[in-house]
This record gives structure tokens, sequence and C-alpha cells, in this order.
């Protein structure tokens, strides 16, 4: 009964602060709006705590709650052992006192000490249950989708009703994003780089720069490949800014000149090949056990084993699973994600005038991030269920790019969601 109390306590007292400053910020919302978003967000978040307890078994979200028990009990007794981890001299002694093993050391643990001991704080409100920590912990993580939502809004706000659908009720993405996992943490750095930097390349607000420096070190720490990948897309996306332009010419320069350099290192002596991390990444997946892989062949040093494979990358990734692939539920939900990417690409496609549908560097940073993520988790995971939640935020931003939208579908959505013409 406790349990219950406590979970419905902190869900009422939530709704009521987020609306407070959602309020103040955000001034389309009203309390429906608020209620119906977190609401959802921690359905979901629970949901998926109950689908891989019941039918798969557990995750590695059960397993960092049932290691959190212990640390919750380290905390109370022996705090200065419990943030231990935390402190770089303890990575430092790991690596046998070497500092570029010791770096690497810290990035590649920090998630993990992050949500155990993330989650023995948590333990202190909740008691030690799983699901009331999944609504503390989207509470923590709902200002990501909120920013972006607020940005997307604020530059064209005709389009407010499907930006409500696609930012907060987009079922594949709120799933994955609403368990216990980084994929939250990483989306709420990578908004809030990107809201951040907005206001700094428009206004040259220098308040704004701790917040991105905050934003990227977020991503360093959580999935340092993720801040690899966003970093040309957010670069090209502030010199959009600066020089005023809708269009991708930078987007187009920078990419090209990293496609060239590619390239070009394909042919040098291996160790100078820019293509190793992924071919030790790869390795390092092929090493792990899956229920369920796709056929991806090994990559080698060299452009022709590199090329070879990018058919193979692209199918796993940006169409599979195939609608006759699904086999459980998680696989068949991902076969219609595949499929609302597809259309969306096709709504584009059909749209008279697309261009002037993205006409903002923003959309752009979907865009390219959004398929660079996507080609590059197709070349190192041959697993599905890992292929999905990798590209959730790109996904996200394509779904974002592609349904840019139709202004009739836009205004009739803003009245029914808003009830604004």
């Amino acid at each position: 009964m406790l349990t219950y109390f406590l979970f419905f306590f902190y869900l009422f007292f939530g709704i009521l602060l987020l609306h407070y400053f959602v309020r103040r910020k955000i001034f389309l919302f009203g309390i429906y709006h608020t209620t119906s978003v977190l609401l959802f967000k921690v359905f979901m978040g629970c949901l998926y705590g109950w689908v891989f307890l019941h039918i798969y078994g557990g995750d590695d979200t059960w397993n960092f709650f049932n290691e959190s028990k212990e640390q919750t009990d380290l905390l109370l007794q022996h705090p200065r052992q419990f943030f231990e981890e935390f402190w770089p001299a303890f990575s430092w002694r790991v690596a046998g006192h070497q500092g570029w093993p010791a770096f690497l050391f810290y990035v590649d643990h920090f998630e993990r000490w992050f949500m155990i001991k993330g989650l023995a704080i948590l333990n202190l409100m909740s008691g030690k249950n799983y699901y009331i920590n999944v609504l503390l912990f989207d509470l923590l993580t709902i200002p990501g989708p909120l920013l972006l939502f607020k940005l997307l809004s604020e530059k064209y706000p005709l389009r407010t009703g499907m930006y409500f659908l696609l930012v907060f009720l987009l079922p594949s993405v709120i799933f994955w994003c609403s368990g216990i996992r980084a994929e939250a943490l990483l989306l709420l750095c990578t908004v809030l780089a990107i809201y951040n930097g907005n206001a700094y390349a428009l206004r040259r607000e220098w308040r704004r720069i701790p917040s991105i420096v905050i934003g990227f070190f977020g991503l360093l720490l959580f999935r340092y490949q993720f801040m690899l990948v966003f970093l040309p897309a957010f670069v090209a996306y502030i010199y959009s800014l600066r020089k005023k332009t809708g269009a991708p010419v930078y987007f187009n320069r920078m990419y090209l000149w990293l496609a060239i350099l590619f390239v070009a290192s394909l042919f040098l002596p291996t160790k100078f090949q820019g293509s190793q991390p992924l071919v030790k990444a790869q390795a390092e997946f092929f090493l792990l056990h899956g229920n369920t892989r796709y056929a991806l062949d090994s990559l080698h040093p060299g452009p022709l084993s590199f090329f070879q494979i990018l058919p193979q990358a692209a199918i796993n990734s940006f169409l599979r699973p195939f609608p006759w692939e699904g086999k459980n539920l998680l696989q068949s939900v991902s076969s219609v994600e595949v499929l609302l990417l597809l259309a969306g690409l096709l709504f584009y496609l059909l749209n008279p005038r697309p261009r002037e549908q993205v006409s903002h560097p923003l959309y752009w940073l979907f865009l390219f991030y959004g398929l660079s993520q996507f080609i590059l988790i197709g070349y190192v995971v041959p697993f599905p269920g890992a292929i999905v939640r990798y590209r959730t935020i790109a996904f996200l931003f394509l779904i974002l790019f592609f349904y840019a939208g139709h202004p009739i579908l836009q205004q009739k959505l803003r009245y029914w969601i808003f009830r604004l013409h």
C-alpha cells in the first residue's frame, strides 16, 4: 500500500511541479498537455520494465536496479566509498598510472557507474522500488523533449500540433527513452547542446556556453561515439545560423570534406585508417551473444571491405526488421517503425515544395546527424535489438525532418491539440 501511495504522490506533485515550470516557458501548454505528456512517458517507462522482466527475463536496467540496492546501503554507511569511482584517481590507479588508458577506462565505465549509483540515490526516495525509480527518472529527463519542442515551436509556430505528436507521443521513441537507460540522458544532452547552441549563435549569449559544454560533456561520458557523430552536424548547424542561411550548404561542405578525408585514409597504413575505430567496435560486438543476429560481414583494413559492406549496413540499419521478420513483440513494433520512416521519406519526396518545409539549419542537423548515425550503427552492430535502441534519437530526428508537414495538416493539428488557429 505504501508503494502505491508513494508512486501516485510523486506522480501528482511531479505533474504540478513540471507544469509550474512549463507554463512559464511554453505558453501553449495547459495542465492537460503536461499531464498527458508525463503520464504517457511514465506509462511507457513502466511498460518497458514490465516487458523486459516478464517476457525477456530482465535486461541491463533490471541488473542496474538490483545492483543499486547494495549501493544504497553503501551510500548510507560509507558515502566516501560510494563516490570513489567518479574520482579520476580511481581510474588512474586501475589503469596503472597511465593517462590515456585511465581516461578510456573512465569513459567506458562511467555510464554503468552513473546508472547504478543514480538508482541507488533514487532508492532513498522510492524505497528500492523499480517502478517508482522509473517515475523519478522520467521526471529528471523530460526536460530533453520539452526543450526540443520549445525550440521547434519557436521556429515554426504553426507546426506545434505536429511537433507535439512526434516529440511526446511517438511510441517507439518514448518507449526507449523512458526506461532507465542512457538513451533518455543522451537525448537530454543532445537537445541541451542544440537549444543553447542556437541561442548562442543568434544572440551571442555567453551564458549559454556552460550548458553547451555540459551537453557535450554528458555525451562524452555516456557514449562518446554519439558525441563524435553529433559534433560535425552541430558545428555546421552553428555556422549556418551565424551565416543566416537555411540552405544545407555548410552541411554539404562539412560532410564532403569528412567523406574525402575518411576515404583517403583507407589507402594509408592500417594504423592511420579512419575505419579502425569501426573495425574495433564491430569486432567487440561480434564477441557478444544475441538471440537474433543480422548477416554482417567483418570489416577489414582498406577501402574494398568498407564499400562492400555498405549495402549490408544500410539495409540492417534503415530497413530491418522487415514486417515478416517479427519473431517477438519488439521486433514487430520495430518493423512498424521502419514503415513509418519510409512513409515519411515518401511524404517528403511527394511534397510539391519540400525544401521550403525544411528551410532552417535545425532540420539539416536532423537529417545529416540522423543519416550518419544510422549508417555507422549499421556498420558496427549486428543485433536487431541493439540497432533499434541505438538509433532511437537519430530516428526521432529523421521523422521530424521527413514529416516537416503540409500547411493544411499543420493547422488542423494545431487546432485539435492546442485550440489555436
